[in-house]
């Protein structure tokens, strides 16, 4: 026997959850008392609940299975659906748990109260409310399954107090056993046969649960084949950048040349993505006469985009290696069509000397952006912010496994601390750097104080201009000399970092930055440099 909380915490503990992200409420305490007795899950108490699901959707990127979150309510509730909206849209299975009123309150408005069907509907995989604690069990088990099956995303539950408090009769858990879809071979025969007809190929991947073996195999079969590879908006560790096949990012940042590139592919293998509005340019990138396959594990996406001309419904792992085993093709007709995006996205990714560099009335982004390519570790962790900001990191950052890319699908600002001081968590061998702007910073720079709770030492890097750039761009392209509501007063945040107990520093030439980075790399907690920043530098292009 137990209350309910503790058959909750007892399912995520034989389910896998080691580590779990919380605001503490009062609607849940018996699970918060249950997990006293579970010391193999770390319990990270944020400091606002859109934090927790940020935190979870990249602690889940970096381990590959399901996270767990925990709000409690009402307020708490909203705070984090931005996390399970950027969870949804990048396919990373989450379980938000929601503490809610009692079930006999009901429908009376009670205190907090509020529809949680209705209110997550659209926003994630599938939402329950609990109304019997003798089935806790059965529905953390069911959503530890919706969350990581088929196309993954989060799954929200709702756990009344009257459902949580009483005790209950223990039940076994029993995990579900993952399935793949797998592709038979007369599919991947088919798709190779499509490839090999073709002049000039091309593959997009993207979307995740990409296994370090499914990598591994689909930079096996695209070396052999000759076929380049680009990867979809904000999936460029899918691939190493180094790889002769890489020819760039399709996204907000992306070359324009590999635009015209694309759309002279002939036959275009789609791998795990959704070929949403970003990698797609607003629906305009692909063109009539163009062949895509599209390969991805839930059949209700096909045709949402683009009707394809082969739709292949499969787990991308299997798939990729599959693929891998089958042979190579024969690439020599489309040799030199690779050779010109490879050198195409060296050019692109290349930054020029220091000579060519322009005055700006602060640090030179592009020139930080020249060390960093030279001086980020391997295996470093990137996370980044929503805004114009990021566009250094999507052009210049040259990712290799096992380095990884984590950033918001959704676009939401907010997401680079949280995710950040996750990662560090997960990976605290590795250097972490989460990059935001100063608007983005504003909305989850709390979470800085988790990090010095649990021993994190993420690196924040603060684009400073002063403004919310990115609308300001849109502004001027629309309204020239007409800018509203984006102009900021920002604290210092030097003395903001400083008071977190973090290294901080400002750095207003590129030339302070190396000796900067040393001293945060040094650190044995957060640091936090401010970059300020020329509003007028607003990209890459500027």
């Amino acid at each position: 026997m137990g209350h309910g909380g503790h058959i909750v915490v007892k399912a995520l503990s034989a389910l896998g959850a080691d580590r779990v992200f919380c605001v503490a409420g009062e609607s849940y305490l018996p699970v918060l008392d249950a997990f006293l007795d579970y010391s193999d899950i770390d319990v990270v108490t944020c400091r606002q609940e859109s934090g927790v699901t940020f935190m979870a959707e990249a602690h889940a990127q970096l381990t590959g299975k399901p996270a767990v979150a925990l709000v409690t309510r009402g307020p708490g509730a909203c705070n984090a659906s931005i996390g399970v909206h950027t969870a949804m849209q990048s396919s990373t299975p989450m379980i938000l748990l929601v503490g809610l009123i009692a079930s006999t309150d009901r429908d009376k408005e009670a205190f907090q109260e509020f529809d949680l069907k209705q209110m997550f509907g659209s926003l994630s995989k599938w939402q329950a409310v609990v109304d019997r604690a003798d089935r806790l069990g059965e529905y953390i088990t069911r959503a530890w399954h919706v969350a990581s099956s088929g196309r993954p995303g989060p799954v929200v539950i709702g756990l009344p107090e009257d459902v949580l408090f009483p005790e209950t009769p223990d039940h076994t858990i029993t995990p579900i056993p993952p399935s793949e879809v797998s592709a038979s071979p007369a599919v991947i025969k088919t798709i190779k046969d499509k490839l090999s007809k073709a002049h000039a190929p091309l593959i997009i991947a993207g979307g995740g649960g990409w296994s370090e073996q499914g990598i591994t195999d689909l930079a096996s079969f695209s070396g052999a084949s000759h076929i380049p590879v680009c990867t979809a908006f904000r999936r460029q560790d899918i691939f190493d950048h180094t790889h002769s096949n890489y020819i760039g990012e399709l996204g907000t940042s992306s070359n324009p040349v590999l635009l015209e590139q694309v759309k002279k592919a002939d036959v275009i293998l789609a791998l795990n993505t959704r070929l949403n509005e970003m990698t797609t340019q607003g629906y305009s990138l692909f063109q009539e006469g163009q062949e895509i396959i599209h390969v991805y594990p839930e059949a209700e996406e096909f045709g949402k985009s683009y009707t394809p001309a082969m739709a292949v419904h499969a787990h991308i792992n299997p798939l990729v290696t599959a693929l891998a085993a089958s042979g190579r093709l024969d690439g020599r007709v489309w040799g030199a069509w690779r050779d010109q995006g490879r050198k195409n996205y060296l050019e692109w990714s290349q930054i020029a000397p220091k000579a060519e560099s322009r005055n700006w009335n602060g640090a030179d982004l592009t020139r930080i952006y020249a060390f960093l390519q030279d001086n980020l570790p391997k295996d470093a962790i990137i996370t980044t912010d929503a805004g114009n900001f990021s566009g250094w990191a999507q052009r210049y950052v040259r990712y290799r496994r096992p380095g990884r890319l984590l950033a918001p699908v959704s676009g939401a600002m907010g997401y680079a601390v949280p995710s950040a001081v996750a990662a560090s968590l997960a990976h605290p061998d590795r250097t972490v750097l989460g990059i935001c702007g100063d608007g983005g910073f504003m909305m989850s720079a709390q979470e800085i104080a988790t990090a010095m709770h649990k021993g994190a030492k993420p690196i924040i890097l603060v684009c400073n201009n002063g403004v919310y750039g990115t609308i300001r761009m849109h502004q001027q392209r629309e309204y020239p000399g007409r800018g509203s509501a984006t102009s900021l007063t920002n604290p210092d945040f030097v003395k903001m970092g400083e008071s977190y107990g973090a290294y901080a520093a400002r750095v207003r030439d590129a030339d302070e930055f190396p000796s900067v980075w040393k001293k945060a790399l040094a650190h044995d907690g957060p640091s936090l440099i401010e970059i300020v920043m020329d509003p007028a530098q607003v990209s890459t292009r500027s």
